[in-house]
């Protein structure tokens, strides 16, 4: 799968700023306000974070390295 560079750079600030600065909202709101399972709730974006990381790095090695083993980048009509 390959993405545009706008889509992955918009993928990519999703996964590095918005989930870990969501998940660190959450945390801190929910222990305020008392809510239950947070962590539960905290573990989970983490994971979904953590996954979407590998996805993207995968997607940026077959970018760079073309994709097909000849080290050159893909080209697009």
């Amino acid at each position: 799968m390959f993405l545009d560079n706008d889509s992955y750079d918009k993928a990519k600030w999703l996964v590095l700023i918005f989930l870990p600065a969501l998940a660190v909202l959450i945390k801190g709101v929910g222990e305020v306000l008392y809510w239950e399972a947070v962590d539960v709730w905290i573990t989970l974006i983490n994971l979904g974070t953590a996954f979407l990381g590998t996805i993207l790095q995968i997607s940026s090695q077959h970018y760079y390295g073309g994709g097909d083993g000849n080290g050159q980048r893909p080209r697009y009509s």
